[in-house]
């Protein structure tokens, strides 16, 4: 898989026709895989304030790595950089770093290749234990978005409908799938787990369920023809942040200015993202992702899922990105779930984001 770069666009909003929906095929929800968020005018004197000030500032090229291909999951950064919100904050361009190149958002933000890493708790949680010297400064789901998918006429409900039954998990993600179980009180040998390829291993009656992300889980099936049903992980025993954001301490300490510039572009992207589905779908498909060759009905429906994982109650009240303390505890237990003992204190650092809401109350 190649790295994929792709720099900063013109400030000028692209126009991309509204499509028909049509129903999507169960080839393209199989060949999608089950891979792992600006308000204009009428802005506040503190937010047209902080604006001012951070324009006058020159942090040179903003460089994010991104956790996966260039997909849905970063629409609200394709919003921020085709409108020149990154610009705005002070930088002089932008390179969004395709992730699944072999490099860590760990490891990218503590060499420098990166400002701002995209990644999760279970890997920054370990990197952490490990020596790594990093923070989830913020996150994007606010919601674990695994969900176990399984067929509507043979309906998995909840966890202890798991018992005896078959259902197929990625090898990358056996620590979620062996926490959830151990959360739910459930031993691996009452559950036959085998590896997950695509989601006909369902829809032809191989397997009963499959973890995945509910982005790409039963609505999909759904709309592709198959009658599917779905249960969330974040509901059943295992809460947890996904999509997180990363830094390293070197930059927290010593680029403090220059990260909250970054985090406010990117809380302006998300922040319109969410509010117009369409937009994100559309630069998915046909600008940052174009090369992908993707469904622009599929990727419309997975944008109108993750927004439910992306904006709940509590960022109404905090902000997007935000984590409150609660949710950063239920984090850590479920860490520990998955053999993973860490601290709140040293998992995250929220102040980069009370940063730019103080600054930008007008952003919440």
């Amino acid at each position: 898989m190649s790295i994929g770069l792709t720099k900063s666009r013109s400030t000028h909003r692209r126009a991309h026709g509204r499509r028909a929906p049509r129903l999507i095929s169960l080839t393209t929800i199989a060949a999608m895989g089950i891979s792992l968020l600006g308000a204009c005018s009428s802005a506040s004197t503190s937010s047209s304030t902080a604006s001012a000030e951070a324009s006058s500032q020159s942090y040179g090229e903003l460089s994010i790595q991104l956790s996966y291909k260039k997909n849905q999951q970063s629409a609200g950064l394709y919003v921020a950089d085709s409108k020149g919100y990154f610009t705005d904050e002070g930088f002089s361009s932008t390179t969004l770093i395709a992730g699944g190149n072999g490099t860590s958002a760990e490891a990218s933000t503590e060499t420098g290749q990166a400002l701002i890493g995209i990644s999760g708790p279970l890997t920054t949680a370990p990197a952490i234990n490990e020596g790594g010297a990093v923070k989830i400064i913020g996150t994007l789901f606010q919601k674990n978005p695994f969900a176990v998918i399984s067929a509507a006429d043979k309906p998995i409900s909840a966890p202890q409908d798991l018992i005896g039954k078959t259902i197929a998990v990625q090898d990358y993600n056996t620590l979620v799938w062996q926490a959830f179980l151990k959360a739910n009180n459930l031993s691996a040998d009452q559950v036959t787990t085998v590896p997950f390829s695509d989601t006909s291993q369902l829809t032809t009656g191989q397997v009963d369920g499959f973890l995945g992300f509910t982005t790409t889980g039963a609505a999909a099936l759904n709309a592709a023809g198959f009658n599917a049903t779905e249960f969330l992980l974040e509901d059943n025993g295992l809460p947890m942040i996904g999509e997180s954001l990363v830094a390293s301490d070197d930059a927290i300490q010593n680029k403090h200015d220059e990260l909250v510039a970054a985090l406010t572009a990117v809380v302006k992207g998300w922040k319109e993202a969410v509010a117009d589905p369409q937009e994100s779908a559309d630069l998915t498909v046909n600008d940052y992702g174009k090369d992908q060759n993707y469904d622009a009905d599929s990727i419309k429906l997975s944008v109108d899922r993750q927004n439910t994982l992306i904006s709940t109650d509590e960022t109404t009240a905090n902000g997007l990105l935000t984590i409150s303390a609660d949710k950063q505890q239920q984090t850590i237990d479920s860490l520990a779930l998955a053999g993973i003992d860490i601290t709140a204190d040293q998992l995250f650092d929220m102040s980069l984001l009370d940063d730019v809401f103080s600054a930008n109350p007008d952003l919440k």
